[in-house]
């Protein structure tokens, strides 16, 4: 029994001191803590402007997404670094770590400490203004637009001339204006305007090409070669407070033409507005001459103002036919001449809104309003 216990007690004795020798030992070896995401690599990735990162692992192909400035553990590797702008909004280059870069996407070995800026600006389009002609568009050349923004041109003709034809984008406006608005752009453009001489207008070659004699006259083309069209106002028309015009061209066309007019609406109704026609004539006295407007001039127009003849303290400027104050024999000696004369309804439609009136013509001649 001694024995056993003997070898017992030097057993603890032996034990005991093992665990003396191995525990300094153990104490002086650094505690390292389980690292998951790779060996403690960070990347911090700034976002300057509207837009978002993703960083790939090229071998895990494991993904962050950076939508606003952050820092994630990537661990060691490479990963690849792609900027995607929002709407409106284009990348443009990095900066930190990869400053001097515009490469997108790009490859990125990561280091301890990561910091790499993705800048993203708002998107420019370019809106190209030019004229041509005796007249000025302002701003002109290549103007910067921003995204979602506005930009108002103006034009501005030299003295005795007006704007003739507006350009937008390869197709022509088909209202007289003096100014263009490009809003919300989102695209590039191009604007031209013509000037012309007052009275006339270039016609430029191509398909559907609108011209403006003034502010008051127009003319559209199905397709046309190209020349100079003229336009003469004849005042004081009394149909509609409208002015009517002798109208011709230098050049052939193909198709018909549509001829646009303003009149003005004051001392008129919306049902005599909707009642108004656009007439054409082979002459103003015509025009005039069917005072009854039932588009042939005839005895009963003779009669009409041969009557009103008998009564000058009833005067009618429709009856007026040679516009001089009064209704006399010269009117009824006028209308005389036209006899048999058959003018034609050319009207296609009517925005009593904006006081136009068009139809489309085959010819030229004398155009007004009853």
């Amino acid at each position: 029994m001694r024995t056993l216990i003997q070898i017992s007690r030097a057993s603890i004795f032996a034990f005991t001191l093992l665990l003396v020798c191995v525990l300094p030992i153990a104490l002086n070896i650094p505690l390292v803590k389980a690292d998951v995401g790779g060996t403690g690599k960070f990347l911090t990735i700034n976002i300057v402007g509207n837009g978002y990162v993703t960083a790939t692992k090229v071998e895990s192909g494991e993904t962050w997404n950076f939508f606003q400035n952050g820092t994630q553990k990537v661990g060691a590797g490479t990963v690849l670094l792609s900027a995607y702008a929002f709407e409106g909004w284009e990348f443009s280059h990095w900066g930190g770590d990869l400053t001097g870069i515009s490469k997108n996407p790009i490859e990125y070995k990561t280091v301890k400490y990561g910091y790499v800026v993705a800048v993203f600006v708002k998107k420019t389009f370019t809106i190209t203004a030019y004229a041509v002609g005796n007249g000025v568009i302002e701003p002109s050349g290549d103007v910067l637009v921003e995204y979602g923004a506005s930009q108002t041109f103006e034009f501005m003709p030299h003295e005795g001339h007006h704007v003739s034809a507006i350009l937008v984008d390869g197709a022509y406006l088909g209202s007289f204006a003096q100014s263009y608005a490009f809003e919300y752009v989102t695209a590039d453009h191009t604007i031209g305007v013509f000037f012309s001489a007052d009275g006339t207008a270039t016609v430029p070659a191509g398909s559907d090409v609108t011209v403006f004699l003034d502010s008051g006259a127009g003319l559209t083309f199905g397709y046309t070669d190209g020349g100079t069209a003229t336009g003469e106002k004849i005042k004081n028309y009394p149909f509609g407070g409208a002015t009517a015009w002798n109208i011709s061209v230098t050049f052939t066309f193909t198709g018909e033409v549509m001829v646009t007019l303003h009149y003005n609406d004051t001392g008129l109704d919306l049902i005599d507005e909707q009642n108004l026609r656009l007439i054409r004539g082979v002459s103003i006295e015509a025009l005039r001459s069917d005072v009854n407007n039932d588009l042939v001039v005839d005895g009963t127009d003779v009669s009409i103002v041969a009557n009103a003849v008998k009564q000058p303290q009833w005067y009618d400027p429709v009856l007026d036919i040679n516009n001089d104050g009064a209704v006399t024999e010269a009117d009824i000696h006028i209308v005389n001449e036209n006899k048999g004369t058959i003018l034609k309804d050319i009207t296609d439609g009517i925005n009593t809104d904006l006081n136009i009136i068009w139809g489309t013509t085959d010819h030229f001649s004398f155009f007004g309003i009853h």
